[in-house]
């Protein structure tokens, strides 16, 4: 089976929950996110209102209908050396990506294929 998640990805949606708030949705009129997966790499940069926001990269896993990433460079330290789990469904060119802490969701995200 190919690797599905290859290629170049565009952030069309999302949204986060943080302990204490409201889920709380990305305004996509700011935020503009691109990830580029390889066959074990992703990249990722984020720009919010056209300027620098947040970047990472890393190696990546799939086992079953869960994708982890784990960072070893990024623009936030905290994040490096960390797993991040999400639940995906591929659907065409969407990608749906749920991440859960404590059984709890944090994190909703849908990107579309750009170039494969």
């Amino acid at each position: 089976m190919s690797n599905p998640f290859i290629g170049v990805w565009q952030l069309v949606s999302g949204e986060c929950d943080e302990p204490g708030q409201v889920v709380e949705a990305y305004d996509m009129s700011l935020l503009s996110s691109r990830k580029v997966i390889g066959e074990q790499h992703f990249m990722f940069l984020t720009l919010k209102d056209g300027a620098f926001y947040s970047s990472a990269s890393g190696t990546y896993t799939i086992d079953g209908a869960r994708y982890t990433e784990r960072p070893d460079m990024a623009s936030y330290a905290p994040m490096v050396g960390q797993a991040y789990v999400f639940e995906y469904q591929i659907d065409g060119d969407l990608w749906h990506n749920r991440r859960f802490e404590d059984g709890r969701q944090v994190e909703y995200e849908i990107w579309r294929r750009i170039a494969g």
